[in-house]
């Protein structure tokens, strides 16, 4: 059954209630943040956001909805109202103004990161957009409506990541810091400093020297936390912020990944990092350091581990910690093992051993069993894992699990889940027995009115008779007896998986209700199929899984007939931006491509890129090693590009440093100077993807218009203006 839970089922036929899904629905769409439960289990508080087209405003609301046990979902309770002009470069008369003035202090705050200070009291984060400042407000539920938010704990600085523990009325957050610093008044006071400086230049020494869409700078973001005085309506901290991690086994140079857990006495806190040094940028190697919450000492608990870590959490006694962590201390998906930290004993076990699977996220069920979400056969999955005898039970195999809490006092998980043909909702999973009950509805516009694809599962054989799986999903209005243009997506990664997962990013429903037979497999490389299938992309880039796609397109042209052979295009991210550029030297397959993010040369993304480990372990070694050198060489699409022929539309963003600019550009370059149909979109504000919302919206419209203008039945091949419309205009 696709339907999930209680959703309404997309429409089969698409008839006068349910019209095709556009690139404004889904920009439009209402997007959930991270959810946090109330003490006692009754309510669950999130930030939800939307954009308006019309608008040009994105309005970000914290809202309250109760967890009843009933089938009907009851209406959240609005808490913090605010807007803000969306726009690049908005007027000065149009920054965040309330909608009304009626209790004007919610609509002037941006609500982040909600935490519950008791069942009744909610806080949450607002960070001044001119001075920097972030401040936790709480608000009071006093039993017909939320109060005004009140100020709790000023800081200097921006912080994230926001925790509280009840038992030591402790707040904790992340900010990021100078090092040497004492307190966040310091740090902001360097800040102030750097920006009145008479020039701009940023010096480094070691790499990395950028990472993701940043430069890197001096400040580390660091753990810290303030005790508050009391539950009451006078609560405020009783002494300034600490930060707990500077005084580590490493001089304080840590810097800790976003998330954290507090132990459930609240004297501890369990965090990961990685430790500074010279190979940073070539080693995935990351420890899990326990804290005290007082400051006074922050060491490793898996110190002989060599990969990344990732996922600790406490027992309910905090007796045990529970991670996972890769072996390789330089390959970023290798597989997550399972280990049971004792903080009595000091030592550890490990869990699950022969599972050849890599959970990412952990809880604990009980004294004995650990819950975990894990990619497999394209569904991010829910298990039971009984930790002595290493035996894993299935609670939720459908469709794809987000994140997930405990909801207390009884024997159910919060979790977000969603499928390719629904949005991303909360719901109520049991542990005994995987039924699933719905919280929320955000999104009840893209109901039954609205026609989204189902998506059939599909396997084809691959590379040396590897299994491919991977997702088909058909138009409106589908007719076999019709053809069909053909949207052959690839994912990135290329360790990734196309799974049964909602996305605001290269969601197939769009490309299929444009018009498309979409098609996206998961090839050698992909997650989710075990660890060789994983492993088997290494120094094989342009070989077996490039031989999987194009065997597996042969066997779905010959199984499915309404796919139109002289309509096909192909589009990929990342890694798929790269198998693009492979695909126009050595097919003539498509008619049209789209190449976002991609790699032009693999010895200059060597080069380049943030993250050395990465080429260096798929192309094993460094491309100044004589051997290494020759599988740069080998596989790099630059050495092929008097061979393209294929119209390419190239995409790339100027803050991208995983795969920079440099490389779209070349692409552009050699496909205009050999005459080769070509079209360059640019995006100086985005990274590696596209969030911002009129950005995706333009975005959908160049892709769109792309490959609708290659397909085209009456001009197949003839370069003509497109013809997919957006927000009403007609492309040229």
């Amino acid at each position: 059954m696709r339907a999930l839970c209680t959703l309404p089922a997309a429409a089969l036929v698409l008839g006068a209630l349910a019209r095709p899904f556009t690139p404004e629905d889904l920009v439009e769409s209402t997007r959930l943040g991270h959810p946090v439960i109330s003490p006692d289990g009754t309510s669950v508080a999130f930030v939800q956001t939307r954009y308006s087209i019309e608008k040009k405003r994105q309005f970000s609301q914290l809202v309250v909805q109760a967890l009843g046990n009933h089938l009907q979902i009851d209406s959240p309770a609005m808490v913090v109202d605010f807007s803000k002009d969306a726009r690049p470069n908005p007027p000065s008369s149009a920054s965040a103004t309330p909608e009304s003035e009626d209790a004007a202090s919610k609509h002037r705050l941006e609500p982040s990161q909600p935490v519950w200070l008791s069942s009744e009291e909610l806080g949450f984060v607002a960070t001044d957009a001119k001075t920097h400042q972030s401040t936790v407000y709480s608000v009071h539920n006093t039993g017909k409506h939320w109060s005004k938010p009140r100020a709790v704990f000023t800081a200097p600085v921006p912080i994230s990541s926001v925790q509280y523990n009840a038992v030591s009325n402790t707040l904790v957050f992340i900010a990021s810091v100078y090092n040497g610093t004492t307190t966040l008044d310091e740090t902001a006071e360097l800040d102030v400093a750097d920006q009145e400086r008479d020039d701009t230049a940023q010096v480094f020494d070691e790499l990395w020297v950028r990472h993701w869409d940043s430069f890197v700078t001096p400040k580390l973001p660091q753990i810290h936390a303030v005790q508050l005085r009391s539950h009451s309506s006078n609560t405020k901290p009783k002494h300034k912020p600490k930060n707990i991690i500077k005084d580590s086994d490493v001089d304080g140079r840590l810097e800790a990944a976003d998330s954290f857990v507090i132990s459930p006495n609240g004297q501890h806190v369990v965090f990961v990092a990685k430790r500074p040094g010279r190979d940073y940028a070539w080693r995935t190697t990351s420890y899990v350091y326990v804290a005290d919450i007082d400051g006074s000492s922050a060491s490793p608990i898996n110190d002989n581990g060599r990969g990344a870590s990732s996922s600790p959490v406490f027992s309910s006694d905090g007796s045990r910690i529970a991670y996972v962590q890769m072996a390789s201390p330089t390959y970023e998906a290798d597989r997550n093992q399972i280990h049971i930290y004792s903080v009595e004993d000091k030592t550890t076990i490990d869990v699950a051993v022969n599972w050849d699977r890599s959970p990412s996220d952990l809880l604990w069920a009980d004294d004995n069993t650990l819950l975990a979400a894990y990619n497999e056969y394209g569904r991010n999955k829910l298990a039971k894992i009984d930790i002595a005898s290493g035996t894993i039970t299935s609670i939720v195999e459908e469709h794809s699990v987000g994140s997930m809490q405990h909801v207390p006092h009884s024997n159910e998980l919060l979790i977000s889940y969603s499928a390719l043909d629904s949005p991303t909702d909360l719901y109520k999973v049991s542990i005994d027995d995987g039924s699933i009950k719905r919280v929320t509805q955000v999104n009840p516009q893209l109901g039954s009115s609205v026609f989204l694809s189902a998506p059939e599962d599909v396997v084809f054989e691959g590379a040396e008779g590897s299994s491919i799986h991977g997702f088909l999903l058909r138009p409106p209005n589908f007719d076999a007896s019709q053809t069909y243009p053909l949207a052959y997506v690839i994912h990135g990664g290329p360790q990734g998986s196309f799974t049964d997962a909602w996305s605001t990013r290269w969601n197939l429903n769009i490309f299929a209700a444009a018009g498309f037979v979409t098609v996206a497999l998961d090839f050698e490389g992909s997650t989710g199929y075990g660890q060789n299938f994983t492993d088997a992309i290494r120094n094989q880039w342009g070989g077996k899984p490039f031989e999987s796609l194009m065997k597996s397109l042969d066997q779905l042209l010959d199984s499915h007939p309404y796919i139109d052979r002289n309509r096909l295009t192909a589009l990929g991210a990342s890694y798929g931006g790269y198998q693009i550029n492979w695909i126009n030297a050595h097919s003539t397959a498509f008619k049209a491509l789209v190449n976002h993010d991609g790699m032009f040369s693999t010895v200059s993304t060597y080069y380049s890129t943030d993250e050395l480990y990465f080429p260096e372990t798929e192309f094993e070694g460094v491309p100044f090693d004589e051997q290494a050198r020759q599988n740069y060489e080998k596989w790099s699409p630059e050495r092929n590009v008097h061979k393209w022929k294929t119209p390419t539309l190239v995409i790339h963003s100027e803050k991208d440093y995983r795969l920079v600019v440099s490389e779209g550009l070349s692409t552009f370059t050699a496909l205009r100077r050999q005459g080769v149909p070509a079209r360059f979109v640019y995006f100086p504000d985005e990274n590696h993807w596209v969030l911002k919302p009129a950005n995706s919206l333009r975005w959908h419209r160049e892709v769109l218009g792309w490959i609708t203008q290659w397909t085209r039945k009456d001009t197949i091949g003839e370069s003509q203006s497109q013809k997919f419309v957006v927000q009403g205009e007609h492309l040229n």
